[in-house]
């Protein structure tokens, strides 16, 4: 135990001291701007962050230590370690246990439409994606990668995400069981309704101030009857 703080600190103290160079070299190389050039330093700030973000392996990192989970969950960090090796395999962890606590919830409320309409049901699922997203927002958040949170794919198991595309595409399939050809093909219309729900989500946060969106599962009916109301009639075969 000895060994792994002293490496640890140790650690810790060359990354202090990387940081301190990269940091004493960025200075270095740039020169200062000439007095009443604010404004280019602003921007070049700005231009900074956005290369950062969008490089994905400086991004990849939770934005927390292991120590602060390991506070709030009231544990040691050599306690925490023994389950979790880095932020990456906690990341990652949290994600496979949002979507399948999704999965779940979905399915429970498609299984509770006694109408049995397919229509009915796909609403009942989206409903249920809403909710999730509104009273998990941590989960949803790492799940989906909405901040600075990304985590290495699995190489030997598929991604969550697949098992949840696969509830969208057989929903939307169904719906054909109403008589109802729809106007795309059903993988894409998959797809819309996903990408619809999920951004009608994003947007919430982000411009709900300045234009009012209304309620989201009053928007998710009107999506799933605007889908069906685009819809052909199935001609009947010969």
């Amino acid at each position: 135990m000895t060994s792994t703080r002293t490496w640890q600190a140790g650690a810790m103290r060359a990354d202090d001291s990387s940081s301190k160079e990269d940091s004493g070299t960025a200075r270095a190389r740039r020169e200062r701007n000439p007095r009443g050039q604010g404004d280019r330093l602003r921007e070049e700030v700005i231009a900074a962050l956005v290369r950062l973000v969008n490089d994905d392996d400086r991004m990849r990192p939770l934005p927390l230590s292991l120590r602060e989970v390991a506070r709030e969950a009231g544990v040691t960090a050599p306690a925490l370690y023994r389950h979790f090796a880095d932020k990456e395999e906690l990341g990652r962890a949290v994600e496979i246990d949002g979507f399948e606590r999704l999965i779940t919830a979905m399915d429970a409320a498609d299984a509770s439409v006694t109408s049995g309409l397919p229509s009915q049901r796909l609403i009942a699922q989206a409903q249920a994606y809403c909710r999730f997203a509104q009273e998990h927002k941590g989960y949803y958040r790492i799940m989906f990668k909405t901040d600075f949170m990304r985590f290495a794919s699995s190489t030997t198991e598929p991604h969550m995400a697949a098992e949840l595309a696969e509830r969208w595409r057989t929903a939307v399939a169904r719906l054909r069981e109403q008589d109802i050809e729809l106007s795309q093909p059903p993988e894409q219309a998959a797809m819309f309704i996903w990408a619809s729900v999920h951004g009608r989500l994003a947007l919430t946060s982000t411009v709900e101030s300045i234009w009012p969106l209304g309620d989201v599962h009053d928007y998710i009916e009107k999506l799933v009857e605007s889908l069906v109301k685009v819809g052909l009639p199935r001609h009947p075969t010969a």
